[in-house]
C-alpha cells in the first residue's frame, strides 16, 4: 500500500525541530552533557538551592527530550525505516544511563522528607506549582526502595523492557502483506480494505468470504499465537515482579496508583459492563433480522444497513463538518482547533509500513501532532474529531496551567476526545439529507458507543484476569489466553454471535490490541471516559459549555477523580453510567423505527 498522492501540508514536517539527523544527535549529546550535573546533587538535595537547581534541570532536560521524541515519531510513518530505529536505540541507551545515574534521587528525596520539601516550595512562588506533584510523590514513597536497590533495578531496566519491542517487531515490522481477491482484483489486505469488505459485501451470499478474509487479516496473530503469548506472559511476569519488589497489593493497584484511582472503581466498571451489555445483543439481533440471516458471526458485525449510501469525505470536507459541529463550544475553542490542525500538524494518509491506528501527542513547548490513516470514510471523520479533541485539550492545558501542572493524565484525556464524537454525531444527524443517511449515522454511532463502552470493558476484564493468572503462578499459553478471551467475550455480551466454524470458540486475535503489551490496564480508561464525556456533552446541549472548558483547562492540576468530581462525575455511583446506557437504547429504538419505514 503506497501513500496517496497528497499535498505536503497533509504530511508531517519536523524541519522546525531538526533539519537532519546530525542536528538531532547534537541535542542528544547536549542532553547527556547536561545530565552529568545530576551527580552534583547527590547527598545535597536537603539544601534548598540544590533542590531548586534539580527541579530546573529536570525541566531543561524534558524540553530537549520532548523535542527529540517528537522528531522520532516520523518513524511511525514507516516502521521498517531502520534509520529511526537506530536513533531510537541511541536515545534509549542514553536514557537508560541517565536513569541509572539518577536512581539515588527519589530515595534521597524520601529521606529529605515531605515537611522539608514543602517548606522549600512554599518559600518561593516560582516553585509552588510543584506542590501537587510532590504530594503525590510522598503518597507513593512507601513503594520506593533503597538507593542501592533503585540503582540495581535501573541497571536491568533496559533488558526487562526489551520484550515490548519484540511485540512491535512481530506485529508491525515483520508482518507480511496478505492478498485477497476483491472485486475481481488481487489486492493487499490493508486495514481500510478489510473495513470495506466487512461493511459492503453481500450479507448472505458473501458471508463465507467475510469469514475467510477475516481469517487472512488475522493470520499474523494466529500464525504467531505462541510467540505473542510468550511475549505477553513475559510482560506480565515483569509487572508482577515489580509489584512484589515494590510491595504493592496487586498489579491492578500498582497500575491505578499513579492516577489515585481506587481498585473499587475499576471493579465497579467491570460489574456495570457485565450487567448492561444488552445494547450489543439488541444491535446484533436487529442487523441479523434485517438481513434475514440464519447465522451471524463476528465478521458480520460491520455490515452496513444501507447499501445505497456510501458518502466519502476528503480531509477538507471533514474539517468543515467538524468545525461546524464544534462551533457550539465557542470562539476560544475554535481558535485552538485551527492551531491543532494547521499545516503539517497531522500526517493523514495510509502508507506502506505506516503504524496503524491514530494518536495525538505533544511535548513541552511544542504544538501537538496527530497521526492518522485516512480512508475517506465516516470513521476517519470521527477519528479526526476524536484526535483533534486531544490536541485542543493539550493546547488549553498548556495555556492555562504552569509546568508541570499542564501535563494531564491519560485518564482525563479520553474525555476531551469523545466529547467531540458526541457533538459530531449530533451535527451530522441534524443535517442528514434523508433517512438512509440517518440510518448510516445511527448505525455508526451505536457501534462506536458499544465499542468504546462494552468492548473496552471486556478487554479490561480479559487483562485483569490474565494478570491474576500470572499473580497466582499460572502459566499463560496461547490456548489459555484464547480461551480466556473467548470467555470474557461471552460474559460481556459476545455470546450473541454464532461460533465461527472450526474454531471451537477459541480466538487468537487478542494480540491486535497493542495496549495489552504497551500499556497494561489502559483500555478501561476509554470506557470510564466515554461515560464522563457523555455527561459533559449533555451539559453542553443544555447550554453549559463552561464546565467542559474548565475541565480542559484543568490539565493535571489535581487528582483525575477530583477533576471529574468538579465536573459533576462520580464513578462510584451506578447512576453515573446510566445516561450513556440509556442513550444507546434510545438510538437503537430510533434505528428500528427508521428501518421499518
Amino acid at each position: 500500500m503506497k501513500r496517496k498522492d497528497a499535498s505536503s501540508e497533509y504530511k508531517w514536517d519536523f524541519s522546525h525541530l531538526y533539519q537532519n539527523d546530525q542536528q538531532w544527535k547534537k541535542d542528544l549529546k547536549l542532553m547527556v552533557e547536561k545530565a552529568e550535573e545530576y551527580q552534583l546533587f547527590q547527598n545535597r538535595l536537603k539544601q534548598k538551592e540544590v533542590f531548586f537547581r534539580y527541579l530546573a534541570l529536570e525541566r531543561e532536560l524534558e524540553i530537549i527530550l520532548d523535542k527529540m521524541m517528537m522528531y522520532l515519531h516520523d518513524g511511525d510513518t514507516d516502521t521498517a525505516n531502520q534509520n529511526f530505529q537506530e536513533l531510537e536505540g541511541l536515545l534509549d541507551n542514553e536514557c537508560q544511563k541517565i536513569t541509572i545515574a539518577t536512581a539515588f534521587i527519589e530515595p534521597e528525596l524520601k529521606e529529605v522528607g515531605e515537611e522539608t520539601i514543602m517548606i522549600f516550595l512554599n518559600s518561593d512562588p516560582e516553585y509552588s506549582r510543584y506542590q501537587y506533584g510532590f504530594k503525590k510523590f510522598f503518597e507513593n514513597a512507601k513503594h520506593l526502595l533503597t538507593k542501592h536497590d533503585e540503582e540495581l533495578l535501573s541497571k536491568v531496566g533496559k533488558s526487562r523492557g526489551a520484550i515490548h519491542a519484540l511485540y512491535d517487531t512481530l506485529a508491525s515490522a515483520d508482518r507480511r502483506d496478505e492478498e485477497v481477491v476483491y472485486q475481481n482484483k488481487q489486492q493487499i489486505l490493508t486495514q481500510s480494505l478489510m473495513a470495506e469488505i466487512a461493511e459492503d459485501t453481500d450479507p448472505i451470499q458473501e458471508q463465507a468470504y467475510r469469514l475467510e478474509v477475516a481469517t487472512i487479516f488475522n493470520k499474523n496473530y494466529t500464525d504467531h499465537k505462541h510467540s505473542f503469548a510468550s511475549i505477553y506472559e513475559g510482560i506480565l511476569q515483569g509487572d508482577v515482579e515489580t509489584v512484589q519488589i515494590r510491595n504493592y497489593e496487586s498489579t491492578l493497584q500498582a497500575s491505578l496508583s499513579d492516577d489515585a484511582v481506587p481498585v473499587a472503581t475499576y471493579l465497579k466498571l467491570l460489574a456495570v459492563g457485565k450487567k448492561y451489555h444488552q445494547g450489543l445483543h439488541e444491535y446484533v439481533q436487529l442487523v441479523k433480522e434485517h438481513f434475514e440471516m440464519e447465522k451471524f458471526y463476528l465478521s458480520d458485525y460491520s455490515l452496513k444497513l444501507v447499501k445505497n449510501y456510501d458518502r466519502k469525505f476528503n480531509v477538507e470536507e471533514a474539517k468543515t463538518i467538524i468545525r461546524a459541529a464544534l462551533k457550539i463550544m465557542g470562539e476560544e475553542y475554535i481558535q485552538k482547533l485551527e492551531i491543532a490542525w494547521s499545516n503539517n500538524k497531522i500526517d493523514y494518509y495510509e502508507d506502506t509500513n505506516k503504524r496503524h491506528g491514530a494518536y495525538s501527542t505533544g511535548g513541552s513547548g511544542l504544538d501537538p501532532i496527530i497521526l492518522m490513516n485516512w480512508d475517506d470514510k465516516l470513521g476517519s471523520v470521527n477519528t479526526l474529531a476524536h484526535e483533534i479533541g486531544h490536541s485542543v485539550h493539550t493546547l488549553f492545558a498548556d495555556q492555562t496551567q504552569p509546568y508541570p501542572l499542564n501535563n494531564y493524565p491519560i485518564i482525563v484525556a479520553e474525555v476531551a476526545s469523545t466529547i467531540n464524537e458526541h457533538l459530531l454525531f449530533d451535527y451530522m444527524y441534524q443535517h442528514a439529507a434523508h433517512d438512509d443517511e440517518k440510518i448510516y449515522l445511527l448505525q455508526h454511532r451505536i457501534k462506536d458507543l458499544i465499542g468504546t463502552f462494552t468492548t473496552q470493558i471486556q478487554y479490561s476484564a480479559f487483562e485483569y484476569q490474565a494478570h491474576q493468572l500470572v499473580e497466582n503462578d499460572q502459566p499463560l499459553t496461547a490456548d489459555i489466553l484464547g480461551k480466556l478471551f473467548a470467555q470474557t467475550r461471552a460474559e460481556y455480551g459476545y455470546d450473541v454471535f454464532d461460533q465461527e466454524p472450526d474454531t471451537q470458540g477459541l480466538t487468537y486475535v487478542w494480540p491486535y490490541i497493542s495496549h495489552f503489551f504497551h500499556s497494561p490496564y489502559y483500555v478501561y480508561k476509554y470506557a470510564i471516559d466515554v461515560v464522563a464525556s457523555f455527561k459533559l456533552y449533555q451539559d453542553i446541549q443544555a447550554g453549559n459549555t463552561q464546565t467542559t472548558l474548565n475541565f480542559l483547562k484543568a490539565g493535571g492540576c489535581q487528582e483525575p477523580m477530583k477533576i471529574m468530581l468538579d465536573a459533576g462525575i462520580d464513578f462510584t455511583q451506578e447512576a453515573t453510567y446510566l445516561p450513556l446506557i440509556k442513550a444507546i437504547d434510545a438510538y437503537l429504538q430510533e434505528l428500528k423505527i427508521l428501518l421499518k419505514k
